[in-house]
């Protein structure tokens, strides 16, 4: 009799151990899935800051208020530069080249800003349509960042 109840313990100690191996594997899996929410989340914060800053600067440029937007081009050289570093596990191939596509317009008309002393209507319309590429680059760069956090899978 003590025998069956010492095996009857034994079994119910399996059944309760494997419950317990399957309920920490469920709670690590939903853990490393909000961790993933909570990264893509930082990251799409990240990409709409860079978005916002690409407005600001279009809005100076077309404003010809060209010391801030210079100020506000180096700011988002720096801010780019971040988003290469810190979520480059995180990026495709496709948004990496384009943050480098956008770093490489900024750093040109950075340089023209810098540069020039009064911009002739054409070096203003090149600028403008440069200040447009870069901002629709964060645009849909901030679409992609929107679109992983919502259905939850890396980039």
């Amino acid at each position: 009799m003590f025998n069956v109840i010492g095996n009857f313990a034994s079994l119910v100690g399996l059944v309760f151990s494997a419950l317990a191996v399957w309920f920490s594997k469920r709670a690590s899996t939903a853990a490393e899935e909000a961790r993933s929410a909570v990264l893509q989340q930082s990251l799409g914060e990240s990409i709409n800051g860079a978005a916002r800053t690409a407005g600001e600067i279009a809005l100076y440029l077309g404003t010809e208020k060209y010391e801030v937007a210079l100020v506000r081009i180096g700011d988002l050289i720096n801010q780019t530069g971040y988003l290469n570093g810190r979520w480059e596990d995180r990026l495709s191939k496709k948004s990496k080249d384009n943050l480098s596509r956008a770093l490489g317009q900024l750093r040109s008309i950075h340089e023209v800003l810098s540069a020039a002393g009064a911009l002739n209507s054409e070096d203003k319309a090149r600028l403008a349509m440069s200040c447009q590429k870069v901002s629709e680059i964060f645009s849909v760069e901030q679409g992609v960042a929107a679109h992983f956090a919502e259905v939850g899978d890396e980039q």
